[in-house]
């Protein structure tokens, strides 16, 4: 399970590129194929998008999915950041090959510095 901080940081990213494009959560949720108050619960970390939405969130924006998701913490020994990598590994179990190739690329172009 992910930490609620996480899911909250996740939240805030995705409403400002929201507000950045000048959409309603409505007109947002309608785009991603779920309910208004479902999004709104994205949006303030009470809930969270799968990853195929969270892909096609940042194809919509043509943003980078680390732009989204990404983690902070530094410290290879933080429970919150490992947690997170836990998710993520389980999350790739289902993706395509397609998929991956294209969280590969996002990843390979991650800023780590």
């Amino acid at each position: 399970m992910l930490d609620k901080s996480i899911l909250k940081a996740v939240g805030q990213r995705l409403k400002k590129y929201r507000l950045l494009a000048g959409m309603t959560q409505k007109q947002l949720s309608e785009i991603l194929g779920i309910g208004e108050q479902y999004y709104g619960q994205v949006e303030r970390g009470v809930k969270k998008l799968s990853l195929e939405k969270l892909m096609f969130f940042c194809t919509c924006f043509q943003i980078p999915l680390d732009d989204i998701i990404r983690i902070d913490a530094k410290d290879e020994d933080d429970p919150i950041k490992l947690a997170c990598i836990s998710e993520i590994s389980q999350l790739l179990i289902d993706c395509s090959r397609e998929q991956l190739a294209l969280i590969k690329s996002f990843v390979h172009n991650i800023d780590l510095l």
